[in-house]
């Protein structure tokens, strides 16, 4: 791919990230930040072996607890969904104490 198209390609990523609120991003945050507290609480000591557990690309799931807790990156619900799941907690019970 071309320099030109690379960095147009980089300009509309962040456009796009800018369109998430600050105070939703936080909540992001502290949705990975949950996940990955949770997966350690559950014995998984790696987040590869926790993906592979609950049936996530490892990449996806890193980059879900990485770079979702630090920059607020968005994630699909589906991921969230099998995040879940692989800790055996219903969606209820995952959000109880984010505020």
């Amino acid at each position: 791919m071309p320099k030109e198209m690379q960095q147009q390609d980089a300009s509309a990523k962040e456009a796009k990230a800018r369109i998430i609120p600050e105070v939703d991003r936080d909540y992001i945050r502290k949705i990975a930040a949950k996940a990955k507290e949770m997966r350690i609480k559950a014995g998984y000591s790696s987040y590869e072996s926790f993906a592979m557990h609950a049936g996530i690309n490892r990449n996806s799931y890193f980059r879900f607890e990485k770079k979702s807790a630090e920059t607020g990156e968005n994630f699909t619900i589906a991921l969230l969904l099998k995040v879940t799941r692989g800790l055996n907690m219903t969606m209820t019970d995952f959000f109880h104490d984010i505020k």
